[in-house]
This record gives C-alpha cells, structure tokens and sequence, in this order.
C-alpha cells in the first residue's frame, strides 16, 4: 500500500507538470522584477529595407517554429493517460487474482517518454520580443529618408540581456564587504551618412545595479544566513554625435536645448559644440524609454543647427 500511494503522488506530480506544459508558456518575470524576453542581436550593416525586412523574417521563423511545436503539445498528455490505463488493466487483472506488473512497466516507459517530450515542447516555446526590437524598426523606418543615398547604417541591436557577466562594467565592496556590480548595456548603437552632408552617431545605453547574494550573521540566532542578491535599479543615457556639414549649417545656441534642460523623458547632462561637433549626452531614470522619445531627441538636437543661407 505504501507503494501504491508513492507512486499515485508521482503520478499527480508528473500530470501536473504535463498539464502546464499543455498550456501556453507566459513571460516569466526575473530577478530584477522585469520581463524576459527572446535574446535577440542584430547587425545593423545594410540598407534600411534590406534590415527591417530581416528583422520582420527572424519574428515570422520564430513564430513558424514555436506554431510547430504547439501541434504537439497535448501530445505528452496522451501518452499519459495511455499509461494510466495500462495500470488500470494491471489493477483490473489484480482483482481478478492475477498479479501482473506488466502493463505497469509498460506504462512507466510511456510516462518517461511523455516526460521526455514534454521538455522537448518547452524548450521550443519562445519569449516575446522586447518592445526595443519594434522600436528599433520603426527608428529605422523614420531615418531611412533622410540617409545619404546608397549609403547604409552602421550598429547594433543588442537585446542579448542588460545584465549579463560579460556586461559588467566594474564592481565595488561596501563597509560590510558586500559586492555591488555595475552594468553597462549599449542594446543600441547606429551611425548614419545623413542626405544633408551631416554624420549622426546615436547610442542608447542601460545602466543597471545589482547587489550580490551574501553571508550575514542573525543577530537574534548567531547563524549565518545567505542574503539573496537584490536589484538596485536602473537609468538610461543616450549619447548622440552630430559632426555638422559646414557648407550647410552653423552651430547655434538655444535656451530650449541647453546642459540642464528636459527633453521628454531625457535631462542633457553634457553637451559640447566644439570644433563643428555636437557631443551631447542625455540621462533618464525612467525603466524604459520608448523609441518616439530617443526620436524627439534627435530632433531636438537639430535645434542647434541653423542652415545657411544659400
């Protein structure tokens, strides 16, 4: 009997975890509070069509092979409950006075292959895409106009993840020698041959902190206890580079665009127009910033620019 009831609950277990398999696999939230998404990271070094053509293909391949997937998904169901009903004909034949563990042999190797696809099936579902890979499109779409012509852009799209090893800027101890880590994420890099002779250069950067799990003694047991790592927030820079065509514009100041002032979701924190070049570089606390908010940035950088006459 004990057996019996071992084995029932592993049968539960097991129909359970098959159950949410069968389901449709949501966003699962990090650590840091936030939403995972597919990683994704794309050479901008191509035409603007030619790019958001290949960004629109790489969605519909994802999707054609998480849809394969979702053919078979109640497929380790089955398997199951096939092998359910090859104990209930062991049960049945036990009643009867025939011990038989036969058919339940049977069904344990069904339940191993269900369990064995049904992993299968989960690997293949994928996250979403992070709404940065949208935004990147559209940024894409909006500049395509005014790029030189038969010329390209230059970069990246980066949504490998804002906060993995190999993006860790530095790290500093505390008093009580806990560990925080500083990351640095530049998920968007693009330069660009403009059609008025100018040369843009923009980069959107994350910035991230993370304090590490550590030991800590309890003050009320004298135990030491492990303290989990916690997510100490995060804040956005966007740095853009205008090196400015001299036959066709000057540099001017203005009150709207100046050190110190808000521009959407963005305050400048450094800027600079020295030697025919705008440097300027921008702070957000905000957790995301939208892609029409790093567009109304550059846009507002223009203001410094005033065309001369002809």
């Amino acid at each position: 009997m004990p057996f019996l009831c071992i084995g029932g609950v592993l049968i539960l277990l097991l129909f359970f975890y098959l159950l949410n398999t069968a389901r449709k696999k949501t966003v699962p939230v990090s650590t840091t509070g936030k939403k995972d998404y597919t990683p994704v990271y794309v050479s901008i070094a191509d035409k603007p069509d030619s790019i958001m053509r290949g960004m629109d293909k790489f969605v519909r391949e994802v999707q054609k092979t998480e849809s394969a997937g979702d053919k078979w998904r109640w497929a380790p169901m089955m398997i199951f409950f096939a092998g359910v009903g090859m104990v209930a004909i062991d049960a049945v034949l036990l009643i009867f006075g025939y011990a038989s563990l036969v058919f339940s042999g049977g069904a344990i190797l069904l339940w191993i292959a269900a369990f064995i696809m049904a992993r299968s099936l989960r690997k293949s579902d994928s996250f979403d895409f992070s709404p940065r890979y949208k935004g990147t499109k559209e940024i894409l779409h909006t500049l395509r106009d005014d790029l030189k012509p038969d010329t390209t852009f230059l970069g990246h799209l980066d949504l490998t993840g804002a906060m993995l090893k190999t993006k860790v800027a530095r790290e500093t101890k505390d008093t009580r020698d806990r560990t925080t880590q500083y990351f640095r994420d530049e998920w968007l890099s693009l330069k660009a041959k403009l059609f008025d002779g100018n040369v843009l250069r923009v980069s959107a950067i994350q910035k991230s902190k993370n304090r590490k799990s550590y030991w800590k003694r309890s003050s009320i047991s004298g135990k030491m206890k492990m303290k989990p790592e916690k997510f100490k927030g995060t804040e956005h820079d966007l740095k853009v580079r205008i090196v400015v065509n001299p036959d066709a514009y000057q540099i001017v100041s203005n009150q709207e665009f100046r050190q110190g002032a808000s521009v959407g979701k963005y305050t400048i924190s450094q800027l600079s127009t020295e030697g025919g070049i705008i440097n300027v570089v921008a702070s957000s606390p905000f957790e995301e910033v939208e892609q029409a908010q790093i567009l109304n940035f550059l846009k507002s950088t223009y203001s410094l620019l005033q065309r001369k006459a002809a």
